[in-house]
């Protein structure tokens, strides 16, 4: 049976307030405690780019093997998080000169979406395994680009207390193989319970272990079409127990910033949680790709977050 909300919600605050690091902060901590933690608090969050930010520029003929030279001279970013649908028939030895290419340019891999699609939640468990079978060879790839985890696709139908036993199997149910892989599972924000931040705490705390983990993003809190998931109280409930964060962006202003959202709003939330894992940038609005991205970098690097 579901934890009652209340409970839910305890526990969570409970995360928070530990950091969710799975250790207790001490009360008082010792001289050099209190330093080593000042420093950490001060350490700006990495920079990450998604490949799917260019997906544009992908369907115009770039080609993987040039994507690394790219992000290292046009984007100045050294992170990436990848994109099965921009790896299509990368695998064997082409993965392995992709991922000697990207370490050639200075180039670290972050998460790999494998664009399985829903199941993993769903009643039925036929559709739960196949869910899973459809992740594992995009696991392999993942571990092949050096890749800390992948993203996972928890969508189901129904009310929050019907999907929440049906999310918590097929966590249980993909973690073993996660497990075998060295890898994250890292809940993805696609809309209904996904992006409802209570939800998403309330699985994390429930499973209990590091192998899962949020992605809590900028602009992607749309529950249904009457309501959305407050973003402040979103990204600091999620980000203690975040893999990454996601800086989604669409449009910008004639001042650069989003239309959308505030990011110094965002990065606050974030920063002040004990996260200081990558921010990863998600440019999917219309025009050059490019000056999207460079638009998001310049606004995340006026906040704390660095390449």
């Amino acid at each position: 049976m579901p934890i009652p909300r209340r409970g839910l919600l305890a526990a969570a605050g409970l995360l928070l307030a530990s950091g969710a690091t799975g250790q207790v902060i001490p009360a008082r901590p010792s001289g050099d405690e209190a330093a080593e933690r000042k420093r950490r608090q001060a350490a700006p969050n990495p920079m990450a780019v998604t490949q799917a930010s260019f997906r544009g520029l992908f369907r115009q003929g770039m080609k993987v093997d040039d994507f690394a030279a790219f992000l290292r001279e046009k984007v100045g970013v050294p992170r990436v998080s990848w994109t099965a649908s921009l790896l299509e028939g990368v695998q064997g030895e082409s993965l392995r000169s992709l991922r000697a290419r990207n370490e050639a340019a200075g180039i670290r891999s972050v998460l790999l979406d494998p664009e399985v699609g829903p199941g993993l939640s769903s009643s039925d468990a036929a559709a739960r395994g196949a869910a899973i079978e459809r992740l594992k060879p995009w696991l392999d790839r993942a571990v092949g680009l050096g890749c800390v985890g992948v993203s996972i696709d928890l969508r189901g139908e129904g009310t929050y207390d019907d999907q929440y036993p049906r999310a918590i199997e097929g966590l249980q149910a993909v973690m073993p193989v996660l497990k075998a892989a060295g890898q994250q599972g890292v809940i993805q924000s696609l809309g209904g319970m996904t992006s409802q931040g209570n939800f998403v705490a309330a699985l994390l705390n429930k499973i209990g272990d590091a192998t899962i983990r949020a992605e809590p993003t900028f602009n992607s809190w749309h529950v249904s079409p009457n309501e959305d998931f407050a973003r402040l109280t979103g990204l600091k409930l999620l980000a203690p127990m975040a893999a990454c964060v996601l800086a989604d962006y669409t449009k910008f202003d004639e001042k650069g910033e989003s239309v959308h959202f505030p990011t110094p709003y965002c990065m606050r939330a974030v920063r002040a949680t004990d996260f200081r894992g990558p921010v990863v940038i998600h440019f999917n609005g219309q025009g050059d790709e490019l000056q999207g991205v460079l638009k998001a970098k310049a606004l995340l690097m006026r906040n704390q977050v660095q390449p």
